[in-house]
């Protein structure tokens, strides 16, 4: 009878194991990162990274188990995870108290525990999409500074749309709007550099970036989708900005705080969805584009 390993003891199928024990830290990030905190993208992103796991499961099927010795060592980053908190405190006090650093040593000592060394390479992409993200929020604040004298030309697109949306708005300063109400008060909204939607390119970035590096194609093919998604996600933008000003417009100011709250991640995260859909189906769309111009030809 061969000498079973800990995974293999509490459960037949050593990957659903993995899986399980990868997915269970995560209701702690839901908690800590969202419910408690309202910080929907701590929340979010490592379930993107979980989902990422999730399509390496081929992948991961082909190593094999390590020694009891690595096991250990994995057991104990694990166990470790936990306090991880009390280190970043140190240097960050407002982090929460399980969030992505707890899960990215988690992750790490996961893959000690049920896989060989060589495996971690297969984490990298997980890993890299939840360190970039948490690190975006000082990024964001940083390319907030450099971005500001930027501000009036983006007030500038607005005010464009807004003309087309048949909504009466000046421009009072380079970085404040006047906005006339339905029963003749003017309302004064301000823009800010954040307002671009600066963490929206962030995290599409970054999660392009991960997404391109699993991917096969070439890299021209890389790069025009990459490029076609930055803009799309500022397009995406100004769409939200817009519904605000709509909301703000016809049913008052009082309710737009909702609608800036929410509609943001609600938009990116459809688009998000939208564009993998036809990247993911682009072979086809394409080979459809080119029958249909052949015809019309």
């Amino acid at each position: 009878m061969s000498k079973l390993s800990l995974p293999t003891t509490l459960l037949k199928n050593r990957l659903d194991l993995f899986y399980f024990l990868a997915l269970a830290p995560l209701l702690l990030i839901q908690y800590f990162g969202y419910i408690a905190r309202q910080d929907f993208f701590a929340a979010l992103i490592p379930l993107y990274g979980f989902l990422i796991l999730l399509i390496k499961r081929d992948k991961l099927s082909v190593f094999t188990e390590v020694d009891r010795a690595y096991q250990l060592m994995g057991l104990t980053l694990m166990i470790a995870s936990f306090f991880v908190y009390y280190a970043v405190a140190f240097f960050y006090p407002q982090a929460q108290f399980y969030g992505v650093a707890n899960y990215t040593v988690y992750v790490v000592g996961l893959f000690i525990l049920f896989f060989q060394v060589s495996a971690l390479k297969e984490s990298f992409t997980t890993l890299f999409l939840i360190v970039a993200t948490t690190a975006s929020g000082f990024v964001g604040k940083w390319m907030e500074f450099y971005l500001e004298p930027s501000v009036p030309y983006f007030v500038q697109i607005m005010r464009f749309i807004l003309w087309i949306l048949g909504i009466p708005a000046t421009i009072s300063n380079p970085r404040t709007f006047s906005l006339r109400m339905p029963d003749g008060d003017v309302l004064h909204l301000g823009i800010e550099a954040g307002c671009i939607g600066i963490y929206s390119f962030l995290t599409f970035a970054i999660v392009i970036v991960v997404v391109m590096m699993e991917d096969p194609s070439n890299l021209r093919t890389k790069l025009l989708w990459s490029v076609a998604g930055i803009i799309g996600t500022f397009l995406v933008n100004i769409f939200r900005v817009s519904l605000i000003f709509v909301v703000i417009y016809y049913f008052g100011y009082k309710d737009w705080g909702k609608i800036h709250t929410n509609i943001g991640y609600i938009l990116f995260i459809a688009w998000l969805g939208f564009f993998f859909l036809i990247f993911s189906k682009r072979q086809a769309i394409l080979s459809k584009l080119q029958t249909l111009w052949r015809k019309l030809r």
